[in-house]
């Protein structure tokens, strides 16, 4: 009788059969544990809206230092932020994605800068949004020791505070710096409708702060700051 299988290739087969085996449920382990660690944890982000605003652009650089100008710190970190929030499930919605300014969105007859603003505000208003963000650097000239982020925010109602508290909480965590933040009557924070704050990166005019603001890493670690703060706030509403 004529034999149907080897020894050689009853081997082989075995082989064959048990890596598929060990593939198949490798893979099987791999999606349960994945399933298990998504139902877990929590993400707090997921289905929130937030805009994102980049502060100054276009013909306004905001402050400076020598070729440093703020308006493209803001949009570089803004544009990351809004990466990761993306990642983290959330919508975002930008108020500017390239160097431009804004004015040109609003028909009041005031001025440059005022008109600006109130696009800004009025993307913030007539958005369905959960909250707001809107980024920028620091600068003081007359103190150029004074480094780290600040967060600041409207009084006009409580949930500002709270989400105040909680983000620059993140970022004093994230860059060694202990400060609270800070109530500011600025022209977007206090006709701004919806629950947000501004958030200074850093200072310009600290030596340190200027190579920091420099670094797309940096601008990475402050964006995961603020992240964290976002997921607390949402956590705890």
């Amino acid at each position: 009788m004529k034999k149907i299988f080897s020894s050689d290739s009853f081997k082989k087969f075995i082989y064959i059969y048990c890596t598929i085996f060990v593939v198949l449920l490798s893979t099987i382990l791999l999606f349960i544990s994945n399933t298990l660690i998504a139902f877990s944890t929590p993400n707090e982000l997921k289905g929130k809206t937030i805009l994102i605003d980049p502060g100054h652009g276009g013909i306004d650089g905001g402050t400076s230092s020598g070729n440093l100008l703020e308006k493209n710190i803001n949009l570089e970190a803004s544009m990351i932020l809004k990466s990761k929030l993306i990642s983290h499930g959330a919508k975002v919605i930008m108020t500017r994605d390239k160097d431009i300014s804004l004015e040109n969105l609003c028909n009041d007859n005031d001025y440059r800068h005022r008109r600006d603003l109130k696009s800004r505000v009025n993307m913030i208003n007539n958005n369905k949004i959960d909250i707001y963000l809107s980024i920028h650097v620091n600068a003081v000239a007359n103190a150029p020791y004074v480094n780290g982020p600040m967060v600041f925010y409207s009084n006009a109602n409580e949930s500002n505070k709270t989400l105040a508290l909680y983000i620059q909480k993140s970022l004093n965590a994230a860059t060694g710096i202990n400060r609270n933040p800070n109530i500011a009557d600025y022209f977007l924070l206090t006709n701004a409708k919806k629950t947000g704050v501004l958030v200074e990166l850093g200072f310009i005019t600290n030596n340190s702060d200027k190579n920091l603001l420099q670094s797309r890493e940096y601008l990475s670690k402050l964006s995961d700051g603020i992240i964290d703060g976002l997921e607390k706030y949402f956590k705890n509403e």
